[in-house]
């Protein structure tokens, strides 16, 4: 069934500059793509943001299709904790992208290596989205991008991080986690959660869903230790799980699509076979389960 269709949600936020580098790589093979942003202009935790006219300019002159649906509305709610407001605003944003289909989300600051192949993969499940079908979560694998050097970025390429991002039931619960099975899929995104100023880190800390989850001040000041020359003695270091980040490595690029492609050249093969896939997910289920041996 071709013609099912795929829409996807992104929020607009503080780090609303990414989607310049998130947005063109989905825009093509997205039937519908609708943006949402706080009436207010506020994080989830209730901090002031701005944006600049001309990123709303930008999002006009890409728009040659006419997908892109900006979606404003009261997204934060004083009562609920940063995390809570998080869920709050993707159900919404769901509601608003309407029923059928496939519901995607996803972030300003993740890159698809290959939207096309997750797309073909989720045209291919189109029975899945026929009423009277079981609700199911789509996942994905991360590719962490940690911090930005002068010629180059740091980034965790054997993280054990997955990312929840298609459904065909939005009821999110906890983020984009919807609490249904989860059938993971051997495709890859570049993250960049922490490749990012001090002050954009220091405002991410006390806006994040998980700010309340680990101490945010020590954490930061890890990452502004971490550099290209002691990148190789930071082990085990993910801010939530351990082990789920085990170590970093360096590759070069003057900026994100630069250092994609430089990546590409060095990785070409963007999808795991079946095996490491297997494997790969059997560590993750240890990791987050508290169970680290091999």
């Amino acid at each position: 069934m071709d013609d099912v269709k795929i829409k996807v949600g992104m929020l607009v936020s503080f780090d609303y500059q990414y989607i310049y580098n998130s947005l063109p790589r989905i825009y093509e093979y997205s039937d519908t793509i609708t943006l949402a942003v706080d009436q207010e202009y506020r994080t989830w935790a209730g901090v002031k943001f701005e944006i600049d006219d001309k990123f709303w300019n930008w999002i006009k002159e890409i728009d040659i299709k006419n997908k892109i649906t900006i979606y404003k509305d009261d997204f934060f709610d004083a009562s609920l904790d940063a995390l809570a407001n998080d869920s709050r605003e993707r159900n919404m944003l769901a509601q608003k992208m309407g029923d059928g289909g496939w519901i995607v989300q996803i972030d300003s600051d993740e890159y698809f290596l290959d939207f096309k192949q997750f797309v073909d993969f989720l045209k291919s499940k189109a029975k899945w989205t026929l009423p009277g079908a079981k609700p199911i979560d789509i996942g994905a694998f991360l590719i962490p991008l940690f911090k930005q050097t002068e010629d180059g970025f740091l980034y965790i390429n054997d993280s054990f991080e997955t990312v929840v991002l298609a459904t065909n039931k939005p009821e999110y619960q906890r983020a984009r986690r919807c609490n249904h099975y989860i059938r993971y899929t051997p495709f890859y995104l570049f993250h960049q959660t922490w490749a990012r100023g001090e002050e954009e880190i220091w405002f991410k800390l006390n806006s994040w869903g998980h700010m309340a989850d680990f101490n945010i001040t020590s954490y930061y000041n890890l990452w502004k230790a971490t550099d290209k020359n002691n990148h190789k003695f930071i082990k085990n270091f993910h801010p939530l799980y351990n082990n789920l980040w085990q170590e970093l490595r360096w590759s070069a690029g003057s900026n994100i699509a630069d250092f994609i492609i430089k990546y590409l050249k060095e990785f070409p093969t963007t999808v795991p076979q079946k095996f490491y896939l297997k494997k790969r997910m059997g560590q993750v289920w240890r990791v987050l389960s508290g169970d680290t041996k091999r």
